[in-house]
This record gives structure tokens, C-alpha cells and sequence, in this order.
């Protein structure tokens, strides 16, 4: 095996042990000997790869983010696009939550908003259509409305999902397309 393919092995052991691990305890309770340990290498490897167990966290945050944005090119339309991230955060809602409350919400939220640019530039521009629109605009938009989408998941995570994931779909269709819609006819309007 080559040396960059076992190292992105050993990489995604560790992070598949730091999400089982933070499902029963904190970040903070958690020593890189244990997350060792529990995938079968010593500290030292840990080391080798990253400088901390947030960096751990952060990197596993984007490598997961990675691999469903690789997913979005099969995706018809941003509702499907949003449904596939809904489907990722119910499936590790004990990680994501972990995480919350270990890191904080504004750490999760500023690895959410890097991680989700490009569904926001995706869904704009499906909404825009052919309209003309200033792009300092658009750029205003994408950043207002993935601030709103960012805790809005946040905060779907922390309420134990209470919402339904379809509803929630629902909610977020009727909203943003909208007032998105909206927003940019009257930009079309009122900026050109």
C-alpha cells in the first residue's frame, strides 16, 4: 500500500473512533491516547497527522462535507442537494451535537458556512435564472441567507431534530426560494 493511501487510512480510523468516542462523551474528555488506543495505533501516529483533537475534528467535519459535496453533481435541483446534507446530520446527530456543545456553535457554524458556500452560490443561481443581478449582490445574499441556513441547522441538531426532515425541507423550500425570489426581482429592479 502506498504511503499517502495508509495515511488517509489511518486518517479516517481515527476520525471514525473520535465519532464514536464523542458520541458517548465530550471533545474534552476524550485523551488522544484513547482515541489511539481505540483504532490500534499509538499516540505518535495520531501526531504524525494532526497537532490536536480539533484538528481531528475539524478535518473529519470537511473530509464528510467533501464527500457529500461529491455527491451534489447528482443531485437535479438544490432541494435534493439540501435533503442529502439534512439526511448526513441525522445520520451523525450525536456527533454533530458533541460537537456543538464541545466546540461550540460558532465553531461548527464558521466549518458549516465555509463548507456550504457552494450550495448557497448553487441554489442562487438556480433561483436567479436568467434575471440580471449585480454580483456584489448575489455575493450579500449568498452570505446573509447561509448565515440563516447555518443556524438553522445548528439549531435543528441541538433540538434533538424536532422537526421532521421533510418538514424541515418544506419549511426551507417555501422560505428561502421565496424570499430569494423576491429579493432578486426587486434587485433586478432597483441595482441595474
Amino acid at each position: 500500500m502506498k504511503q499517502n493511501e495508509l495515511s488517509q487510512r489511518r486518517k479516517e480510523q481515527m476520525a471514525a473512533s473520535l465519532k464514536k468516542l464523542m458520541a458517548k462523551k465530550s471533545i474534552q474528555k476524550i485523551s488522544i491516547q484513547e482515541l489511539a488506543d481505540d483504532c490500534g495505533m499509538n499516540r505518535y501516529t495520531f501526531y504524525y497527522h494532526f497537532q490536536d483533537i480539533y484538528d481531528l475534528l475539524r478535518w473529519t467535519f470537511s473530509r464528510d462535507f467533501e464527500t457529500l459535496f461529491s455527491n451534489q453533481k447528482r443531485c437535479a435541483n438544490w432541494e435534493e442537494w439540501l435533503r442529502i446534507i439534512l439526511q448526513y446530520l441525522k445520520d451523525n446527530a450525536a456527533f454533530c451535537k458533541a460537537a456543538i456543545n464541545s466546540v461550540g456553535r460558532d465553531a461548527l457554524r464558521d466549518l458549516c458556512v465555509s463548507d456550504l458556500q457552494y450550495f448557497m452560490e448553487l441554489m442562487l443561481k438556480d433561483i436567479k435564472g436568467d434575471r440580471s443581478v449585480p454580483e456584489d449582490y448575489l455575493n450579500f445574499l449568498a452570505s446573509f441567507y447561509l448565515e440563516a441556513l447555518c443556524g438553522t441547522l445548528i439549531q435543528w441538531i441541538l433540538s434533538d431534530m424536532n422537526i421532521p426532515m421533510e418538514s424541515l425541507i418544506r419549511y426551507l423550500h417555501i422560505t428561502l426560494e421565496k424570499t430569494l425570489d423576491s429579493a432578486l426581482t426587486q434587485a433586478e429592479k432597483e441595482l441595474n
